[in-house]
């Protein structure tokens, strides 16, 4: 519980911080993409806060999207900024031109996805909070631990497999563009580890802040690589595109 809270408060961050810096950038369009969007939660608050922007929320399935939609119709009866898009971050449209791109804890692989999105439509603002590092590159294994967390992640990784091998190259957590010999991400990263390591590492992150690092420094180091000036603290990256 105390995890899920932190994770609001950091959620309420990137708000926050979207809210003060994307205005600042005039150089694009007033659009905010968030991929990944499942409830839309954070997209529709977006949008009820930024009123001159257009919001697009986006993800594979619109019937999560739908039920909040049901459940807070009275917080949002009309939003006439907001749209709701089904699409796959992995292959997602790269014709928009927005001035920021955010996701509030995509999952693994999704993570990366949508960062190579955000470096696809060269978005100014890239302003997000990691999620899962277990799941990345194919992975769905864990170090066993004797815990109630491993036995969450655990449960949760099984439905993943299920998914993925019924489902294969859907867009729900894994692409062909990110399977193992995908990681390290950046070409520091390739220098130091190679992805037997990395994925080690993964399989070793659901309870240690250490290894969680190791990763996202990882995609740190991309983004630095793609342009972009970033600042990290605790899954929450803030990347600004260079001039």
């Amino acid at each position: 519980m105390l995890w899920e809270y932190e994770r609001g408060r950091r959620d309420d961050h990137l708000l926050r911080l979207i809210a003060k810096h994307v205005p600042e950038d005039q150089s694009r369009e007033p659009l905010i993409v968030n991929p990944a969007t499942v409830f839309g939660r954070h997209a529709m608050t977006i949008a009820g806060e930024m009123p001159d922007y257009e919001v697009i929320g986006s993800d594979i399935d619109v019937k999560p999207h739908q039920l909040y939609r049901l459940v807070k119709s009275l917080k949002y009866p009309r939003l006439p900024n907001y749209k709701y898009e089904i699409e796959n971050v992995f292959d997602a449209d790269t014709n928009r031109r927005p001035a920021a791109v955010t996701f509030f804890g995509a999952c693994g692989a999704v993570t990366d996805g949508c960062m190579d999105y955000a470096i696809g439509v060269n978005s100014p603002f890239l302003i997000c909070r990691s999620c899962c590092h277990d799941c990345i590159g194919g992975n769905t294994d864990i170090v066993r631990r004797p815990s109630w967390m491993w036995v969450g992640f655990y449960a949760k990784n099984l439905s993943m497999k299920l998914i993925e091998r019924h489902f294969p190259n859907t867009g729900f957590y894994f692409s062909n563009r990110h399977r193992r010999d995908a990681y390290p991400r950046s070409n520091v990263g390739k220098k130091i580890l190679d992805s037997n390591t990395i994925i080690e590492v993964a399989q070793n992150s659901f309870d240690s802040d250490i290894c969680r690092s190791i990763i996202d420094l990882d995609r740190c180091l991309f983004l630095q690589e793609n342009g972009y000036d970033v600042l990290y603290r605790e899954e929450l990256f803030f990347a600004h595109k260079r001039a």
